[in-house]
C-alpha cells in the first residue's frame, strides 16, 4: 500500500474527484494543514445544498427500503435533475410509507379478529339465547382449560356483588378453553370489570367497528371482514408493485447518483487548498499507482501531478489493509475476517488457514459417507449463492472440508462409521475405533507442527524490528521441538540414547530464551506446551464422531422390526452428521484463533475503502461486516 499526494488547480478539484471516483482506487484521507495550505470549507450556499442532498438521500433510502426488490421499469428513465429527483424521492417515500402503514393496520386488524375466531361457534350459540343489548354491558371472556373452579368462584363473587343482575353464559370451545359472555347492567359495568381483573380472567376487547352490535351481528361481521381483508391486503401490494414498476429504476438511479454526489462533496472537505491550488492525499495499492498517474494525465494533462509520500512521513499502523490471496485461498478470507484485520505490514494468515483448517476438519470427521453428503450440500449452496458473497465463500470452504473428509475417510476405512469395514474397506493408517493412542499421537504431532509454525512466523515477522524478541520466538520454537523429541525418547518412540543430549540442549537453550524473552519466558514456554496439548481435542472429537456412527449402525439390528431399526439408525446418523459438521468447525476455529494466531497475529488493521461510486451490494456488504 502506498500513500500518494495529488496536486492540481483549485478550480479542477471537483473534476479530479469525479475522475478518482470513476477509477475507484484511492482511499482519501484528511490532508494535514500547513501555513500555506488550509482546509477547504463550504460556503453558506454549499452547506444549504449539502443539507438538501442529505434530505434526498434520506427520502430515497427510505423509499427503496420500503420498495424492496423493484421489478424492471417498462419505461426508459430520463435524465433527472436534482430538483426532479428530490420530488420523486419525497413523493415515493410518502406514498410507500402510507401503504406500509395501511398494510400494518390491516394485518393488525386481521390478527385482532383472529383472536375471536376460535370462539365464533361458541358466541353464535350464546347469541341464540336471545340476549339483547339495551342498557347492558357485554364482556367477552376466555377461561383457560380446567378453569371450572375459577368459573365457580366468579359466579359467587358476581352474585355477592350484583345479586341476580347479571347473566354469565359459558360454552366449551374446540381448543379446550371456555368462551364466555358476561352481561351486566351498564350501571354495574365498572364493578364487574374490577371483579374480573381481581379474578385474573382474560377479557377480549372488540375492535372499535364492532362495538355496540349484538353478539350474532358481531360474529357475522367479523367473518365477513376476515374474507375482505385478503383482498384489501392484495390491493395494497398491487399499489406497491405499481410504484415499483413506474419508479423503481428511477429510485435506484437517484439513490446511486445522490449518494455519489454527496460523497464527492464530503471528499472535497478532505482537501487542503491555496488560493490557486489543491492538495489531496490517500492510500492506493502500490501496483495501481502507475495506472492512476497515466489515467489522470490522460484526463488533465500536466495540470494534475501525483507523487508518492515517503514512508518516513506516515506510520505503518495507519495504512489500510486489503487481503490479497490466490483464488484457491480466497474463500478462507471469510475465516480470517471473523477476527479484526491484521495490521498493515504484518502477516496475513489466510494461506495457512486454507491449508490447515480443512485438513484438521477432515481428520476429525473422516468419513467418506459424511464427506459425500457435506460435498453435495456445499455444491447446492454454491449454486444458490452469488459470486463474491459470504455464502459462496462458505460453500467453497465446505467443499474443501468435504474433500479432506473423504480422503481421511478412505485412510480410516470409514463409510458411515464401521459400515465401511463390513463391506470390505480396510483402514490404511489406523482404525479409529481401537487406535486411540495412535490417533492421539497424530493429533499432538499436528499440534506441534502448527504451534511451531506459528512461532516461526512470529519470529520472521519480528526480525524486521525487534531482533532480540525475534530470536526469542525462534528459540521458543526450538525448545518446543527439543522437549517434544525428549518426551518421545523417554517413551521409547525414539532411541533412548537421544534423551540425554536433548535434555542438555534444552538446558543450554533455556538461558538464551530468558535473555531474549525475559524472565517470564519459562512460563510462556509452559503455556505453549499446553497449546500443543490442546490439539488432543482433534482425537477426542473425532473418536466421539466415529463411535456415534458405530452406535447408529448397531441400532439397525437392536429392534425387533428391521424397518424401525433402520429408521432409528438413519435418524442417529443425521444427528451425528450435524454434530460432526458443527463441532469440528467450532474446535478448529478455536485452535486457529487461540493456539495458532496467538503466536504471530497482530490485529488492528483498518479496511481499505476506496473512494468509488456507490452500489447497493457493496453498501449492504459493508454494513454486514461492521
Amino acid at each position: 500500500m502506498s500513500r500518494i499526494r495529488m496536486l492540481g488547480p483549485r478550480d479542477q478539484l471537483q473534476a479530479v474527484l469525479g475522475r478518482i471516483q470513476d477509477l475507484g482506487l484511492v482511499q482519501l484521507v484528511e490532508t494535514p494543514e500547513t501555513e500555506s495550505l488550509t482546509q477547504l470549507g463550504l460556503t453558506a450556499e454549499q452547506e444549504r445544498h449539502v443539507r438538501s442532498v442529505r434530505r434526498i438521500v434520506k427520502d430515497v433510502d427510505a423509499a427503496v427500503a420500503l420498495l424492496g426488490e423493484a421489478p424492471p421499469s417498462r419505461t426508459t428513465s430520463e435524465n433527472l435533475t436534482l430538483g426532479r429527483a428530490a420530488l420523486i424521492a419525497r413523493r415515493s417515500r410518502r406514498e410507500l410509507e402510507a401503504l406500509a402503514n395501511e398494510r400494518q393496520r390491516l394485518e393488525e386488524e386481521r390478527a385482532l379478529i383472529l383472536k375471536f375466531r376460535p370462539f365464533f361457534s361458541t358466541f353464535r350459540r350464546i347469541s341464540s339465547s336471545g340476549l339483547g343489548l339495551d342498557g347492558i354491558r357485554v364482556f367477552y371472556l376466555v377461561l383457560r382449560e380446567g378453569g371450572e373452579r375459577e368459573l365457580q368462584r366468579m359466579r359467587i363473587a358476581l352474585r355477592e356483588a350484583l345479586g341476580t343482575g347479571f347473566e354469565l353464559l359459558s360454552q366449551p370451545s374446540e381448543s379446550g378453553e371456555s368462551a364466555m359472555l358476561l352481561a351486566v347492567p351498564t350501571t354495574k359495568g365498572e364493578e364487574a370489570e374490577r371483579l374480573l381483573s381481581e379474578a385474573g380472567v382474560q377479557a377480549l376487547s372488540l375492535p372499535d367497528q364492532f362495538e355496540g352490535a349484538s353478539v350474532g351481528a358481531t360474529v357475522q361481521r367479523m367473518q365477513e371482514r376476515l374474507q375482505e381483508l385478503p383482498e384489501a391486503l392484495s390491493g395494497v401490494e398491487r399499489e406497491r408493485q405499481r410504484i415499483a414498476v413506474e419508479r423503481g429504476r428511477d429510485l435506484a438511479r437517484i439513490q446511486a447518483s445522490v449518494r455519489d454526489h454527496l460523497a464527492t462533496i464530503e471528499a472535497m472537505e478532505q482537501a487542503v487548498v491555496t488560493p490557486r491550488a489543491f492538495v489531496l492525499e490517500g492510500w492506493i495499492p502500490s501496483a495501481a499507482t502507475a495506472g492512476l498517474e497515466r489515467r489522470l494525465a490522460r484526463s488533465f494533462g500536466e495540470h494534475v501531478q501525483v507523487e508518492t509520500v515517503s514512508s518516513e512521513e506516515w506510520a505503518g499502523d495507519l495504512a489500510p489493509v486489503v487481503l490479497k490471496n490466490p483464488r484457491l485461498f480466497r474463500p478462507f478470507e471469510a475465516i480470517t475476517k471473523m477476527m479484526p484485520l491484521p495490521k498493515y505490514g504484518t502477516v496475513d494468515p489466510t494461506p495457512f488457514v486454507a491449508i490447515f483448517f480443512p485438513m484438521f476438519f477432515g481428520i476429525v470427521l473422516g468419513d467418506m459417507g459424511y464427506g459425500l453428503i457435506l460435498g453435495l450440500l456445499s455444491l447446492a449452496m454454491r449454486f444458490r449463492s452469488t459470486p463474491q458473497s459470504k455464502l459462496r465463500a462458505i460453500s467453497e470452504i465446505g467443499l474443501a472440508c468435504a474433500l479432506f473428509t473423504i480422503v481421511f475417510g478412505f485412510l480410516y476405512g470409514e463409510l458411515f462409521g464401521d459400515l465401511g469395514h463390513r463391506i470390505g474397506l480396510h483402514p490404511i493408517i489406523f482404525n479409529r475405533e481401537e487406535a486411540f493412542f495412535p490417533f492421539l499421537g497424530l493429533a499432538l504431532a499436528l499440534g506441534l507442527v502448527h504451534v511451531v509454525l506459528g512461532l516461526l512466523i512470529g519470529a520472521v515477522k519480528m526480525f524486521r524490528g525487534d531482533k532480540r524478541r525475534a530470536i526469542g520466538k525462534g528459540m521458543a520454537a526450538l525448545m518446543v521441538v527439543i522437549i517434544a523429541l525428549a518426551i518421545m525418547a523417554a517413551a521409547d518412540f525414539l532411541p533412548e540414547r537421544f534423551f540425554t543430549p536433548l535434555v542438555i540442549t534444552a538446558l543450554v537453550a533455556l538461558p538464551v530464551l530468558v535473555v531474549a524473552e525475559g524472565v517470564l519466558a519459562p512460563i510462556e514456554l509452559v503455556s505453549t506446551l499446553g497449546n500443543v496439548l490442546s490439539y488432543a481435542r482433534i482425537m477426542a472429537v473425532g473418536t466421539a464422531s466415529v463411535m456415534m456412527a458405530v452406535v447408529a449402525n448397531r441400532m439397525a439390528g437392536a429392534f425387533g422390526a428391521l424397518a424401525v431399526g433402520v429408521l432409528f439408525a438413519l435418524l442417529f446418523h443425521l444427528i451425528n452428521f450435524v454434530l460432526g459438521v458443527f463441532s469440528p468447525t467450532i474446535h478448529m476455529l478455536r485452535l486457529h484463533y487461540v493456539e495458532f494466531f496467538g503466536k504471530f497475529y497482530s490485529p488492528g488493521g483498518s479496511q481499505y475503502r476506496p473512494f468509488r461510486h456507490w452500489s447497493a451490494r457493496e453498501s449492504a456488504s459493508t454494513e454486514r461486516s461492521e
